[in-house]
């Protein structure tokens, strides 16, 4: 991008209008005006992309003969949770002819799902109505809570941006439609938010909801725990000086708050053993979205990657994850990601380990990597005009490209 000098004179000037009246406005206000941006031009794509269902979009997208405009705002994931809502989780596991595990409801979590049954109990609205509605508020909720997480460290113009990347990148259109994304993001923010400021009882209240909201979870207890290491190991270091900053009282209110958190992060598949009476009925269900992928195979921490990698890519697959496993950690150790927080940092390093240690690489990836939307605020990614305007360009082309091969060719 050429300096702002060099640009024409009415071009410059209207760049220097829209920044003076980004800044300008009070927080909320500018949150609120990209946010709704953001929401419009996903609506535009989306709209422009769904003509095209009925020639595009695979059987199995969406259930049944009705393919009106709020159903394909509802697809994919969404038929699983309009399942759970209305009807529940099945008491046995579906099995194939030769007694594998088939793809069923245990996969989602039910927050979400037993949220919408609420709304649509108490109003009288459907389903379709009322899931991407509550995925709307809810990524308001979480936009906010980004802005707030990332601007308390970096400042007002870095929260802006990343606000900018959330809300208007290639992945924002999972904000309005029937997915649980939005309300993970909104409760996985606001704990973050929670434990900087050491409000424990909201922290375990929005942590043990994010748990039986979306898997990963259990990064938030993971980050709490180092915390709270850190901190008593630098009280008896320092002889009982700065033992009045982490006094007993936070300390057992910080360790009941991770254990809870950690407790309902393991829940879900103890549940769904003790309703269905099949063992590993959750690890079951999840790995038969994996067949399609790598055939049936045994799961094992810490390996998906490297097994999907091999298999497709061979050597150099395996090195790819290599590289990544090495750049990653030092990017997050870099001067400028650590200006976002320890809170931040840590969790950023907790949820990737997650993805990387149980999730196998597939076309749900992206949107798991959403929790990680933080790192743009990251003042070096935004430093320099023409790093912005990369960026800015590779979020506005990128969000049609993924409306049509994710929502359109594949499930996202």
């Amino acid at each position: 991008m050429p300096p702002e000098s060099t640009l024409p004179g009415s071009l410059a000037t209207g760049r220097r209008r829209l920044l003076d009246l980004a800044t300008s406005l009070p927080a909320w206000s500018a949150v609120l005006l990209v946010w709704a941006g953001g929401r419009a031009l996903s609506t535009f794509w989306l709209a422009l992309a769904y003509p095209l269902t009925g020639r595009a979009l695979p059987a199995n997208a969406i259930w049944g003969n009705d393919h009106g405009f709020l159903s394909f705002l509802t697809a994919w994931d969404g038929q699983y949770y309009q399942q759970i809502s209305l009807q529940g989780y099945p008491t046995t596991l579906p099995t194939d002819a030769a007694g594998h595990v088939t793809q069923n409801a245990w996969a989602f979590l039910p927050a979400f799902p037993f949220l919408i049954r609420m709304l649509t109990a108490s109003t009288g609205i459907t389903f379709e109505v009322g899931a991407p509605a509550i995925a709307i508020i809810a990524g308001l909720v979480a936009t906010y809570l980004l802005y707030r997480l990332v601007s308390d460290h970096t400042g007002h113009r870095a929260g802006m941006w990343a606000v900018f990347f959330f809300t208007c990148g290639p992945l924002s259109f999972l904000l309005q439609v029937g997915y649980a994304e939005s309300t993970f993001l909104a409760l996985t923010f606001g704990a973050l938010l929670a434990l900087e400021r050491r409000r424990y009882a909201l922290l375990t209240l929005l942590g043990v909801a994010a748990a039986f909201t979306r898997p990963g979870a259990l990064a938030i207890p993971l980050v709490l725990g180092v915390v709270v290491l850190v901190r008593w190991l630098r009280a008896r270091r320092d002889g009982g000086r700065t033992l009045d900053r982490f006094p007993v009282r936070e300390r057992v209110a910080a360790v009941l708050s991770g254990l809870a958190m950690a407790a309902a992060g393991v829940a879900w598949p103890v549940i769904a053993t003790h309703v269905t009476g099949t063992p590993n009925a959750y690890l079951e269900t999840e790995m038969s979205w994996w067949v399609n992928f790598i055939g049936r195979v045994d799961f094992a921490p810490l390996t998906p990657w490297f097994l999907i990698a091999s298999r497709w890519l061979g050597v150099g697959g395996v090195l790819i994850v290599v590289f990544l496993l090495v750049a990653y950690p030092v990017w997050l150790l870099r001067r400028s990601t650590r200006k976002l927080g320890t809170t931040t940092v840590l969790y950023s390093a907790a949820y990737a380990l997650y993805v990387f240690a149980v999730s196998l690489p597939m076309a749900s990836t992206p949107r798991l990597l959403m929790p990680l939307a933080p790192l743009f605020g990251s003042p070096e990614l935004v430093a320099k005009p023409w790093m912005r305007w990369t960026f800015v360009t590779c979020a506005l082309l990128g969000q049609p490209v993924l409306v049509a091969v994710l929502w359109l060719l594949g499930p996202p």
